[in-house]
């Protein structure tokens, strides 16, 4: 059996990490999870895992500030808790926070790693702001044996943009890898839809109010649907308020009719992917964004952000289109474009959100761990 260790600092905060584990320990890898937590977010956790979890709080947010005094919190707990003689495998699941701890774990115990790049965490937060430490990424980069990149977006901004000399290098032990939507998904898969008529469309945002999400301009872009193409939207927004000015000039709009609703359970969730046309959220920074696949699930085209998490999972078209999230009139023009071929891309939506299974993903995981073990048995032996 293959050991695994996880350093994931975001593990009890979403239950894709537990779905993930679930899959590898039923294909016979097994998983210990070793997630470092900051004082002031220990009530976000949500849920209870089944598998080998330790949570020890184990700094404080204005640690945030010296990555090196977090980093030295992180790894002392961290050896107080673990052997690692019978670890095989290291799977890092954030690049700087998760991956800085495997790179010294590596150096120290000679145990081979693997990294997850995240968007928004990796490439937007550090990688873009924080430029002292872009030399330890790379580095981190460079010592791993397999990168994983949630999308083909993802990986194209960070080699273009922040890596020149070990371009190439990094390109062969990179792979494609994104997350995967909950069981509940497949088990309520929809039917293609129809739209009941060309001249009226009902959008559905499902996500948090705050700004990096950019849901004023979906209002924006209504308005233009109605001048250009004389097409009245309906939009729904439903999701946890973060940033109160948001919703409140949601709530103050008038002349498009807007409806502002709270989080819900996914049965909830069920009923508006289905009474409704198009999801879409233009964000101006994605990590992935579960939530596409979800509505895809349901028959729905999606408006998703260029450059983004999910940008580039598939043909320009086919489930929907990316959009620039700075223009509204760009977001306007590919919901009409979608009205135009509204069926066909409702059935192909219907046939892509299969890709994002658990089952599938997993297989993919543990065959990149099995590479990473096959090229140490090999590099030894030579």
């Amino acid at each position: 059996m293959v050991n695994v260790f996880h350093i994931n600092s975001n593990y009890l905060t979403s239950r894709l990490h537990e779905n993930l584990v679930e899959k590898l320990e039923n294909k016979g890898i097994h998983n210990t999870i070793y997630m470092p937590v900051k004082k002031e977010t220990i009530d976000e956790f949500l849920y209870e895992s089944r598998f080998d979890v330790k949570a020890p709080v184990t700094f404080k947010d204005r640690d945030k500030f010296i990555f090196t005094w977090k980093q030295h919190k992180i790894i002392r707990k961290m050896e107080e808790l673990y052997d690692f003689k019978t670890i095989d495998i290291i799977h890092a699941h954030t690049l700087f926070t998760d991956g800085n701890v495997a790179h010294y774990l590596s150096e120290k115990y000679d145990i081979p790693y693997v990294v997850t790049v995240r968007g928004m965490t990796d490439i937007d937060g550090f990688f873009k702001k924080r430029i002292n430490l872009r030399a330890r990424g790379r580095r981190i980069l460079k010592d791993a044996s397999r990168i994983v990149f949630l999308s083909e977006a993802n990986k194209q901004t960070l080699l273009s943009e922040y890596i020149k000399n070990d371009r190439t290098a990094l390109q062969k032990k990179s792979k494609v890898i994104p997350n995967g939507i909950d069981d509940f998904w497949f088990e309520h898969e929809y039917r293609p839809k129809e739209m009941r008529s060309d001249k009226s469309v009902d959008l559905l945002y499902v996500g948090k109010l705050k700004k990096s999400k950019n849901a004023p301009s979906v209002v924006e872009a209504m308005r233009i649907l109605k001048d250009k193409y004389d097409i009245e939207a309906n939009a729904t927004f439903i999701g946890k308020i973060v940033d109160q000015d948001i919703h409140d000039e949601l709530a103050a709009v008038e002349d498009v009719p807007v409806k502002l609703l709270p989080p819900a359970g996914k049965d909830v969730l069920l009923d508006l992917y289905r009474n409704s046309d198009i999801f879409i959220m233009p964000s101006y920074s994605e990590t992935f964004g579960l939530v596409y696949p979800e509505a895809m699930s349901q028959g729905l085209p999606v408006i998703y952000s260029k450059g983004q998490g999910f940008d580039g999972q598939f043909q320009y078209g086919q489930v929907g289109f990316p959009v620039d999230p700075y223009e509204p009139e760009d977001i306007a023009d590919r919901l009409a474009d979608i009205i135009k071929d509204y069926k066909t891309i409702s059935t192909n939506a219907i046939e892509k959100y299969k890709l994002f299974n658990w089952q599938t993903i997993s297989e993919e995981h543990k065959e990149n761990y099995a590479k990473v073990l096959q090229d140490r048995k090999e590099a030894n032996i030579d």
